[in-house]
């Protein structure tokens, strides 16, 4: 598949690149060195970012869900000039770099692969030129003792022509036949040796008949004539030429099978000194925490041993202390090592035991985007993957962290943001909490107010979880019957949902919160509350339910001390149904509904609601 690369150092100029879904960004990487050096700008240090999230060598393409055509952006590893210099002075041959700003292995891997793809082009080109030297003896051999040959050995050359490939290190391989590469390297092979097995015959044959005999004395008498000695001359020659082309075919078969980043790739995510690497983050001076970070970073995406290695040396406390460095790059790499590692559920709760959690938090509160996200990422990780852990997400200051990340964050880490509030809420007590106070509700309404589709998605789920609760806590937060009788008919639409009335029949305060409207002596929140509680009973299982959680003593409340006598009119059917069979005998009748329907668009109170009655198919079949 296809890649483009852009990169604002190169503002008229988009890289190309292809890749399989299973390569490794390290191997596109090697593609951009490739083009860079080309360019004369392979000092250019750089990582590959997609949809706001950094690259990391050892992953795959379809970790990251990389498809065709898609675009990635090359960003510069240092933030500045000045940070490129300190890296690039570091004395330390596992950090060294060497005048161009490239590690050294990967200069050197680098130069290698340009000097291999040169004597690929060479070879190309000599061997096309040993191929006209074939068809020479493909027209000489027509005057030898075996002119016959020149059969196969033109079909011989003919085929070589054909499916010969043409390459260039600039260009790579042209051409109709250049993907049969290696297949034609391997036919070389087996024509010549083929060919080379009869022309032995035919020349040693030749000169056993020039030895002997007639020939002995090298004079053209009898048998011998010139004609012998010039076909076992020219045979000798084309087995020469023969074996020739075995040796180059058999380069080239080995040239061929190296492509673009096999020589790089193990350089770009090899493994590390873990020891050395840790001293350096503990002791080091800041250019060298810098490499450390990078390297950790690195090393804990490439492999689980290296995450149980790097955890092993004390990894997390160094890391956790780097999080907190002042210096952005090592507080950048020190966060996205920690997030690497915890992918691993047991260092998830060795570093939630230790209290790395409220680090995490912490650093929410970066001026740094991508700091930001990295931390949000790794705290999503601890939710998503342990119900024990999420309790440590918001101890303390938790959700206040969480809160300025949704309002201060990247769109990325505001998805990340809404998934670890969607992951929150499913836990009841964590929702109570939540639903308690303002905070992270408006900041789940400000989340609900980007444009991208995924946050947008999980904000409206959190919400919907969170929202319930906030209605039904709300009679026990406030005295004014407004908010009583708007939170009472966003409760109705929740009923007219089966998903979401079972929902509202689960939560423990339900009954109570009907039950306090039901108190209010209002007649429109009466009718809400009747309403709420009808819905409930239209499926035998909801009925069922509400019947447990003792919605009978509500109606009965309404009943005994309606306002009016419509909400009495509407509690009594709903009565009648609540102790009716699973059936039709008990609704309520059509002209109940259409008085009350009548009254409420009288009135021009609940114009949403107002439906809620007579849209149901059950209903309208009375």
């Amino acid at each position: 598949m296809i890649i483009y690369v852009q990169n604002k150092a190169f503002p008229h100029k988009t890289f190309v690149t292809s890749a399989k879904p299973r390569d490794k960004i390290a191997r596109l990487r090697a593609q951009l060195l490739h083009i860079l050096y080309e360019l004369g700008k392979d000092d250019h240090l750089f990582r590959l970012r997609y949809k706001g999230q950094m690259l990391r060598d050892a992953f795959t393409l379809e970790d990251y869900e990389i498809g065709d055509n898609a675009i990635l952006t090359m960003m510069p590893v240092g933030r500045s000039q000045e940070m490129l210099m300190e890296i690039r002075s570091m004395s330390s041959s596992e950090f060294s770099f060497d005048i161009h700003g490239q590690p050294a292995n990967v200069k050197n891997a680098l130069e290698d692969e340009i000097k291999t793809f040169d004597r690929r082009e060479s070879m190309v080109i000599n061997f096309k030129a040993l191929l006209n030297v074939h068809l020479l003896f493909v027209f000489l051999s027509m005057l030898t003792t075996h002119w016959y040959s020149v059969f196969w050995l033109f079909l011989c050359w003919l085929l070589g022509v054909w499916f010969v490939p043409t390459y260039s290190r600039i260009g790579g391989f042209v051409g109709n036949t250049s993907h049969l590469k290696i297949q034609f390297c391997i036919g070389v092979l087996v024509l010549s040796v083929a060919c080379l097995a009869v022309t032995l015959y035919f020349c040693i044959s030749g000169w056993i008949f020039v030895a002997s005999g007639d020939c002995s004395d090298w004079v053209e008498s009898g048998h011998c004539s010139h004609k012998k000695i010039y076909t076992a001359a020219l045979f000798t020659l084309h087995a020469l030429a023969l074996i020739l082309t075995i040796v180059m075919g058999t380069f080239m078969l080995k040239n061929f099978r190296v492509d673009v980043g096999d020589l790089i790739e193990k350089f770009l995510v090899q493994e590390r000194n873990i020891e050395q690497v840790m001293a350096m983050a503990r002791n080091g001076k800041v250019k060298e925490k810098r490499a450390a970070a990078y390297d950790l970073a690195a090393m804990a995406a490439s492999s689980e041993d290296n995450k149980f290695r790097i955890v092993a040396e004390g990894g997390l406390d160094v890391l956790t202390t780097m999080a907190l460095s002042r210096d952005e790059v090592i507080q950048e790499h020190a966060v996205e090592a920690l997030a690497e590692l915890l992918t691993i559920p047991s260092i998830q709760d060795t570093f939630v035991e230790s209290g790395g959690v409220r680090t995490l938090s912490a650093v929410l509160h970066s001026p740094v985007p991508r700091v930001m996200q990295e931390a949000a990422y790794a705290l999503y990780t601890i939710v998503a993957d342990s119900e024990d852990n999420k309790h440590a997400v918001v101890e303390d200051h938790g959700l206040d962290d969480l809160v300025h990340a949704a309002h201060e964050g990247t769109i990325l880490c505001q998805r990340t943001v809404a998934s670890i509030f969607l992951e929150l809420i499913f836990n009841a007590e964590i929702r109570a909490q939540i639903a308690s106070r303002n905070t992270p509700t408006q900041a789940l309404v400000h989340l609900c107010k980007t444009n991208d589709p995924e946050t947008l998605r999980f904000s409206l789920q959190s919400l919907e979880e969170d929202l319930l609760a906030l209605l039904l806590d709300l009679p026990y937060r406030t005295m004014d019957e407004k908010l009583y009788l708007l939170a009472g008919k966003i409760l109705l639409y929740y009923a007219e949902n089966r998903e979401t009335c079972e929902q509202l029949l689960s939560y423990p305060k339900a009954r109570d919160t009907l039950d306090l409207f039901a108190k209010s002596r209002d007649a429109i929140l009466q009718k809400v509350a009747v309403k709420i509680i009808f819905c409930c009973l239209e499926y035998p299982d909801l009925k069922a339910k509400a019947q447990h959680v003792g919605m009978e003593n509500v109606l009965q409340y309404i009943r005994d001390h309606a306002a009016d006598k419509d909400t009495w009119d509407m509690a009594e059917q709903s009565l009648q149904l609540y102790r009716s069979p699973d059936d039709l005998s008990g609704l309520p009748t059509l002209s109940t509904l259409e008085k009350l329907s009548k009254m409420e668009a009288k009135s021009g109170k609940f114009d949403g609601s107002q439906s809620s009655l007579g849209s149901n198919p059950k209903k309208d079949a009375i």
